[in-house]
């Protein structure tokens, strides 16, 4: 886990809108990471808008920035099984062109359509289901007004059968990394209860890190397109309660960190 996906993750942990150095230093100080490494990533991310920050006299204080809040909601949105009662069968389609010159241009479009869980049809046509709840031309703006992508709205002559949707989504390896995740947070549910509020912190942060990202990779398609074995409804259940174990048993210690910082 990178310093920045330990700090990102750890702002958003707990129920506090701003963080002060302090607070960022000691809650990542069981990480052993430095205060350069700390100041170096929190510069990076403010750059970046993943985080803003102000300040308060001689201190600096960090909160989510737009890039950071955007992440965070997107992030979020793989904690909940999607309800598509009532869809009306209809998609979402990016298609693009992009000069060879501007590879990274192409290379930024394929990864913004893969972060917000669109599947390659095609070279240059990538698709997914259209959810009410998702403002998909709103979130994709700023591809679609680079001049290469247009977006479009689509129902299929033909519906995709569940062995096309588990091949356009890869949905069998999604399956088995769901099940290895699985086996991270049973483990990890076990060695709570022997470690002391301070581990209970690390573990909260690594296995929850490994778990989010396999979550994240959960394209959140309608219930006809999964296989009958869809782990996705139980690995969210158990990673709500390892998540919530092991913020109970790590509270004494990240407790005390922000009592200390709100005190005058």
């Amino acid at each position: 886990m990178k310093d920045s996906d330990l700090i990102f993750g750890l702002m958003a942990s707990f129920d506090k809108e701003v963080y002060s150095f302090g607070d960022l230093r000691h809650l990542t100080a069981p990480f052993h990471v430095s205060v350069a490494s700390l100041r170096t990533s929190l510069s990076r991310m403010s750059a970046a808008k993943v985080v803003s920050v102000s300040k308060g006299g001689r201190n600096a204080y960090y909160s989510f920035g737009i890039k950071g809040r955007r992440i965070s909601n997107n992030v979020s949105r793989g904690f909940q099984t999607p309800d598509w009662t009532g869809w009306d069968g209809a998609y979402w389609g990016v298609s693009f062109s992009v000069p060879e010159a501007h590879g990274d241009t192409r290379h930024y479009i394929r990864k913004k359509l893969t972060n917000y869980r669109f599947a390659c049809l095609n070279p240059g046509f990538w698709i997914r289901p259209a959810h009410p709840g998702e403002h998909i031309p709103k979130i994709l703006d700023n591809i679609l007004s680079s001049g290469y992508c247009r977006l479009i709205r689509f129902h299929n002559h033909k519906e995709f059968t569940p062995e096309q949707a588990a091949t356009l989504w890869s949905l069998r390896e999604i399956n088995r990394d769901f099940l290895s995740g699985l086996k991270l947070l049973e483990a990890g549910l076990k060695k709570l209860d022997a470690v002391s509020p301070q581990q209970a912190l690390v573990e909260k942060m690594t296995v929850g890190d490994a778990v989010v990202n396999i979550l994240f990779s959960d394209p959140l398609l309608p219930p006809q397109f999964l296989p009958s074995d869809w782990q996705g409804e139980t690995i969210r259940k158990t990673f709500f309660r390892f998540d919530d174990l092991s913020t109970k048993r790590s509270k004494p210690y990240w407790e005390q960190i922000f009592d200390q910082e709100d005190t005058p």
